[in-house]
């Protein structure tokens, strides 16, 4: 008890503000975004309507994800998670309650990938003003707590059993609305701007207004992060792991379209067992996350890195090399897997956090998303193509994506003498 008091007291101020609300965002959100696909059917979308649905939000969220930068620093990280976390998260609940048609589905899906745009604001705010292993920790706390609401989904299936699907959505949906609007509210108020967003905030009001102002606004803060990564090869590593990291995340984990289907394709589980497996996923995560990740400091980050790189592939060999049918087998395989990616996450999360520490952060955290955006369109079309004719390609293609992470930060620390005990300020000016 003594260790996890200490471990949550490095969550201080703005830190822990984030980490004590999250539950009130994320809960609700996974309730209604599990059967939001369902729902709308119900409603009257069809298959082709869900399939535009799923275009116009990868088409949005690259939009959004270019503005992200500009317009974090001109409302300030604190006003710019507020509104778009209430646009992106509170909003479309509410709307998705009324739907009846394509077109207000349609709104709400362009408002809902306005989240990449929020999470900007909302991971600067969290980080800014904390020590470096007070970012580490709640960056972890942050996963945890999304993996405990993942957990928790069994409740809603209960709950939708019992009452039905439309009328269960809709219970969700509002709840969300509700919850969520109050928790951004309550977070608002106890929040406060960072340094370094006020620092920016006043530099962007202090140039003159006009239209070539505003143009060169939605540039600057690209161009000022690629000179500070220009001269931060350290900085600029993990920004390109960070990239290559995000592509697995929305191509080989939980997030994927290809994830519970890997399953039966691939290695002969009935329904029933792929839905065990999936609870030994969330149930691995959550054990790296609480077991494994808090012994993670500045200290020995890149080391926790790297030794989650190499559980994270030893999954994917699993993963491939079951045989199908093999329950058991597939049990252990996907435990691994979910070890691995529980530890990369926080691992390569927290690094991304200190080593990107500049002014100059809004810029570095959009275009980390823009690249991992264009890089996982290309990436997933190949998938899909290989996927087609062999399941196995699933973790082959992911794991030329961790296998990069682990190359870039090797490169990292033998060219750049990063070692695991040397200070920050001392790594920033061999950087």
């Amino acid at each position: 008890m003594r260790r996890v008091k200490e471990y949550l007291g490095k969550l201080k101020g703005n830190a822990a503000v984030c980490i004590a609300a999250h539950p009130f965002w994320a809960v609700p959100y996974m309730f209604y975004t599990y059967y939001i696909s369902l729902y709308l059917q119900e409603r009257g979308i069809t298959d082709v309507q869900l399939g535009t649905l799923m275009v116009a939000g990868t088409v949005s969220a690259t939009f959004f994800s270019f503005l992200a930068a500009p317009i974090v620093d001109r409302l300030g990280r604190r006003n710019a998670t507020s509104l778009f976390d209430f646009l992106s998260s509170a909003l479309p609940p509410l709307l998705y309650f009324f739907t009846r048609d394509f077109g207000l589905a349609l709104v709400a899906m362009v408002l809902f990938n306005a989240n990449r745009l929020m999470s900007v604001g909302y991971f600067l705010v969290m980080i800014e003003d904390s020590e470096d292993d007070g970012r580490i920790v709640a960056l972890n706390m942050f996963n945890i707590i999304t993996v405990v609401a993942g957990l928790l989904l069994p409740l809603a299936g209960v709950y939708v059993e019992s009452q039905g699907l439309v009328k269960g959505e809709e219970t969700f949906l509002l709840a969300s609305f509700f919850l969520i609007t109050g928790m951004i509210i309550v977070r608002h108020l106890l929040l406060k701007e960072t340094k370094v967003g006020k620092a920016v905030q006043e530099k962007v009001k202090a140039e003159p207004a006009g239209i070539k102002t505003t143009v060169r606004q939605l540039w600057t803060p690209y161009v000022d992060a690629l000179k500070f990564l220009m001269k931060n090869p350290v900085a600029r590593a993990f920004t390109l792991a960070d990239v290559f990291f995000c592509v697995y995340m929305n191509l080989g984990t939980n997030y994927s379209l290809y994830f519970v289907p890997y399953f039966s394709d691939r290695m002969g589980m009935n329904t029933m067992q792929t839905s065990v497996l999936g609870s030994v996923y969330y149930g691995g995560m959550l054990a790296a996350m609480v077991f494994i990740n808090p012994v993670f400091s500045r200290k020995n980050l890149v080391k926790g890195i790297m030794l989650s790189c190499a559980v994270t592939l030893a999954g994917f060999a699993l993963m491939i090399g079951v045989p199908s049918g093999m329950y058991v087998a597939a049990i252990g395989a996907t435990l691994v897997l979910a070890l691995g990616y529980g530890m990369l996450k926080s691992s390569l999360e927290g690094a991304f956090a200190v080593y990107s520490e500049s002014e100059y952060r809004s810029g570095i955290y959009s275009a980390a998303n823009l690249l991992s955006s264009g890089l996982g369109v290309i990436v997933t079309a190949v998938c899909a193509v290989l996927y087609a004719k062999n399941a196995s390609w699933l973790y082959i293609v992911n794991g030329v994506m961790v296998l990069a992470v682990l190359i870039i930060i090797l490169h990292a620390l033998r060219k750049y003498n990063l070692s695991t005990t040397q200070k920050k300020e001392e790594a920033d000016n061999v950087i």
